[in-house]
């Protein structure tokens, strides 16, 4: 059996919980019979045997992943600032606190950065210096507005000295210095969405703060969906509403920490807690591990080509100007070699090639940051996300098109 598959047995709650009682109850019970021993006896093999096991996965984690395992911290349900919705796979609370600043837990640059204390805004977006910045509506005749449009690579916020950083935060510093006149940059990102979250809250919210200009940097996200079985156009074959599995976190949240490190990982997989670990899993129908690298994903680079024409045409129809981007992914060298990264920078470049189509169709400019943003890990924190030097490259191209 392969070890991801083996991984996601024992992550399964029905599969998983069964069997690590088993494993842990059984060798000490059945010794007790055979050999007649006493309960002290299998009290003293049950504490020996947890301990191996701890002493296992405390090494063989950090000689997987380069550094120990702690475990993170608990966010009480009424604390988490996210929550279903009916028309989106889930949705940010407004004028809500971003969770506990940590941290970041990206495989490059660890040490380095921290996750950053925000509020979100009157929409439900983290948007401007301290995420709270609302977005007022009707727009003021004189302010030309700019709306970024993505999921992760263009909400993520970054902390770095002190100093909070985002792509749409330094447009924004670059376009004020260099314009002459009233200029706003919104983040209008959202982690985690597919080009169809995407294009629903474009439709149902963003399209009406009257933007005079969007920016979409957008790609990556759909890919699980396009390697899922029985492909559905919707994306119903592959994900779910939040509210599915929103019990979960209030449940989890209340489940206690031990001293056991295994415990802990596999009773945060079993119960989720805490979203910036667990949001992905808990809307997707498959794990990460369980989609097919070998399926034909053309339906799905249609889909995607689909939802983006749509917000053009709305755009086009509205006499809202756009500006699109091919999206930057960075092979470093833990992931270079990976089956699953490689796969996935395979059909990120045919996303690529789906924005460069769909630019030329619309005679709508592009920029072209896969190739102008250098492929060097001072710019990225993983294959797709951004240090703020990688931040500054992309809010820097976009800022040559729009002046």
């Amino acid at each position: 059996m392969k070890p991801n598959k083996l991984k996601n047995i024992f992550l399964d709650f029905k599969k998983g919980l069964p069997i690590t009682l088993g494993f842990i109850l059984i060798p000490p019970t059945v010794s007790v019979i055979v050999f007649n021993k006493s309960i002290v006896f299998f009290l003293i093999f049950l504490f020996i045997l947890i301990i191996l096991v701890e002493i296992f996965f405390n090494f063989t984690h950090r000689l997987i992943n380069g550094y120990p395992y702690k475990i993170h911290k608990k966010i009480p349900f009424d604390s988490l600032h996210i929550e279903p919705h009916p028309h989106l796979t889930y949705i940010y609370k407004k004028n809500f606190n971003s969770p506990p600043v940590e941290n970041t837990r990206y495989p490059l640059h660890r040490g380095k950065f921290k996750t950053c204390a925000l509020k979100t805004n009157n929409l439900g977006f983290f948007n401007g210096y301290n995420g709270d910045r609302d977005v007022v509506v009707p727009k003021p005749n004189d302010l030309f507005r700019i709306n970024c449009l993505g999921a992760s690579t263009t909400q993520n916020y970054i902390s770095f000295e002190g100093k909070h950083y985002s792509y749409p935060l330094e447009l924004e510093n670059i376009l004020k210095n260099k314009a002459g006149r009233k200029i706003e940059v919104n983040n209008c990102g959202q982690g985690g969405y597919t080009s169809a979250d995407l294009l629903i809250r474009f439709l149902l919210q963003v399209v009406d703060t009257e933007p005079d200009l969007i920016i979409i940097y957008h790609a990556y996200a759909d890919i699980r969906s396009y390697l899922s079985d029985d492909f559905q156009a919707d994306y119903s074959h592959s994900r779910q509403n939040l509210a599915k599995n929103y019990s979960k976190l209030k449940l989890g949240s209340k489940v206690p920490k031990t001293p056991l490190n295994f415990i802990n990982y596999l009773s945060s997989h079993w119960f989720p807690y805490n979203t910036r670990l667990s949001l992905n899993e808990l809307v997707h129908k498959k794990s990460i591990n369980e989609i097919n690298l070998n399926l034909d994903y053309s339906r799905g680079l249609k889909t995607y080509e689909r939802n983006l024409q749509f917000v053009l045409d709305v755009c086009k129809s509205k006499n809202i100007k756009v500006i699109l981007s091919t999206f930057c992914n960075y092979l470093h060298k833990d992931a270079k070699e990976e089956p699953l990264h490689k796969a996935y920078n395979k059909i990120i470049t045919e996303e690529n090639n789906v924005m460069k189509k769909i630019s030329k169709i619309n005679n709508i400019k592009l920029v072209d940051n896969a190739s102008l943003v250098p492929n060097e890990e001072k710019y990225f924190v993983d294959t797709v996300h951004f240090t703020h030097e990688g931040m500054k490259e992309l809010a820097k191209n976009f800022s040559k098109e729009i002046i």
